[in-house]
């Protein structure tokens, strides 16, 4: 590892120019100062194409769909924070993560039941993702692979679908980036005060999901395997301090604020959750998200480029290998877990390809393959991010798209029953949409009498047959999406709407098909 060394030269700072990769030397030297070159326009032009389609991409009809249940789960914090009674009485501000997000969201939930605010929000940390991973690129490789790599994650579904949401995953990406920016520019240039400054943006992406701190462990397995950057020791502590001090911010306050043992109820059932995903699942589902051509070129040109890996390639992998390792042993398995990888993938895909590009002897040919690759990855990456943005409202898949008929059906119990009606559903996942838009206490069939095994917010129903006798639950509904991961419970909740006179009082139609059914039932 005594090889793999950032700057060359006497000092850091005397270095900005000469650390640059070969190929972005020549582009720097090359360019005149009276006028932008060639190159540059096509370099700038590329950019603003990956800003405008990304957003986009990202901004078109956020409003086309309704909340999924994640969603609806971290809009109602922010509403409560803000203090809005709709929400204050149904969802608790403590839950089971940290509050950056929703915080940053609530001056748009203090009044009314809207949705699309924290979609508007969550879409642009997702802009400003793109371009952190230009500067990334241009850090780590020169200003080409830059800005190819912020248009692959500009046109990447997993990308696109996250940040059309309001998940914590896009924030903390976000931050998590701007740390990888920061070690990157410690890498090139020595310099200590930005490890301290990455370790900052860590704790700012542990706020925005504690899942983050896990990137602490990313920067030691990087710090060692490059160890002449591990010294001296007194800068790394500083920014281990840094990430570490700011993510306990949110326990500390919610231990002040009497909320501890919420959170300790939380973190206990997320350590004991069930497996919800096969061990397969990151090596299935999540890469066609990300794109098949994409992941190969970039472990192709790791492959090719094998012998002349720096601190560069070490840093990347191990930014993007140590939460993979961690959430693929993890039992619970969410789509969107992998973003944190999701840069990286897009700078060690344009690597290779303006490395080709910039390649002597027949530079001109080997533009023209580039070139071809670059479209040929960009076209696979549109082309199913479009579809996607077309059909969020269709997809079975937890955390990657609305909620069928959820958003209608919570607004016509909000016109439609009384104040102080009760709805009993199929699972978690409805009672929380009707809870948001409909302002009804609704509670799951398939939410577990046992405390190891539910969500501590979530109220199990123990005795559905004495509940409903006894009036507590005056409506019963039926929904696609819960019916297709609880067939059980769903068959149940039709049983008890024919055993206590059921009657179809609404029903929701996506594409012709019932997507939601609403019973009211007599005691």
């Amino acid at each position: 590892m005594s090889g793999w060394r950032g700057p060359v030269g006497s000092g850091p700072a005397s270095t900005a120019v000469l650390d640059l990769p070969d190929a972005a030397q020549t582009a720097v030297a090359d360019e005149p100062t009276s006028r932008p070159s060639r190159p540059a326009l096509i370099d700038g032009a590329l950019l603003g194409l990956a800003l405008g389609g990304g957003a986009l991409l990202r901004l078109i009809d956020l409003g086309g769909v309704g909340l999924n249940s994640d969603e609806a789960v971290y809009a109602s914090q922010a509403a409560s924070l803000a203090g809005n009674p709709h929400f204050t009485g149904l969802f608790p501000v403590v839950r089971a993560h940290p509050l950056l997000f929703q915080v940053l969201a609530s001056p748009f939930y203090a009044t009314g039941t809207p949705d699309v605010p924290g979609r508007y929000l969550s879409a642009l940390f997702g802009l400003g993702t793109i371009g952190l991973v230009f500067v990334l690129g241009t850090v780590l490789y020169g200003r080409r692979t830059g800005v190819l790599a912020a248009l692959l994650l500009a046109l990447m579904p997993y990308h696109v679908i996250i940040s059309r949401q309001i998940l914590l995953d896009g924030p903390m990406t976000f931050f998590a980036t701007a740390a990888l920016v920061c070690l990157a520019l410690f890498g090139r240039t020595e310099r200590r005060q930005w490890l301290v400054v990455g370790g900052a943006c860590l704790g700012l992406a542990a706020l925005s999901k504690e899942t983050a701190i896990i990137l602490v462990a990313s920067m030691f397995v990087f710090l060692a395997l490059v160890s002449h950057l591990w010294r001296p020791v007194r800068h790394v502590v500083l920014a281990t301090a840094a990430a570490v001090g700011l993510a306990l911010t949110y326990p500390l306050v919610t231990a002040v604020s009497g909320g501890s043992h919420s959170g300790q109820s939380y973190l206990l059932w997320q350590l004991t959750r069930q497996p919800n995903h096969s061990f397969a699942f990151y090596l299935t589902t999540v890469p066609r998200s990300i794109g098949l051509a994409v992941l190969a070129v970039a472990a192709l040109g790791l492959v090719l480029c094998r012998r002349v890996w720096s601190w560069r390639e070490v840093l990347l992998l191990s930014w993007a290998g140590v939460p993979f390792v961690f959430f693929e042993v993890w039992p619970v398995k969410g789509f969107s877990y992998l973003l944190l990888a999701a840069p990286v993938i897009a700078v060690l895909a344009a690597r290779p390809i303006v490395w080709l590009a910039e390649r002597r002897p027949s530079r001109a040919l080997n533009r023209v393959i580039a070139a071809s690759v670059a479209a040929a990855c960009a076209i696979s990456l549109l082309v199913p991010a479009v579809f996607s943005v077309a059909r969020t409202s269709s997809t079975a898949l937890a955390g990657a798209g609305g909620t069928p008929g959820g958003r209608e059906a919570g607004r016509w119990v909000a016109t439609h029953t009384p104040q102080g009606a009760q709805l009993m559903t199929i699972g978690p996942s409805m009672a929380n949409l009707l809870q948001y838009y409909g302002g009804r206490r609704s509670d799951g069939l398939s939410v577990s009498p046992n405390p190891l095994h539910r969500n501590p917010t979530y109220h199990p129903i123990v005795n559905a047959d004495a509940a409903l006798r006894a009036g507590t639950y005056q409506y019963i509904v039926w929904d696609s999406y819960s019916a297709k991961r609880s067939p059980t419970f769903a068959a149940k909740a039709q049983q008890l709407a024919r055993r206590f006179g059921g009657l179809v009082v609404h029903t929701e139609r996506v594409s012709g098909k019932p997507a939601v059914i609403i019973y009211q039932v007599i005691p």
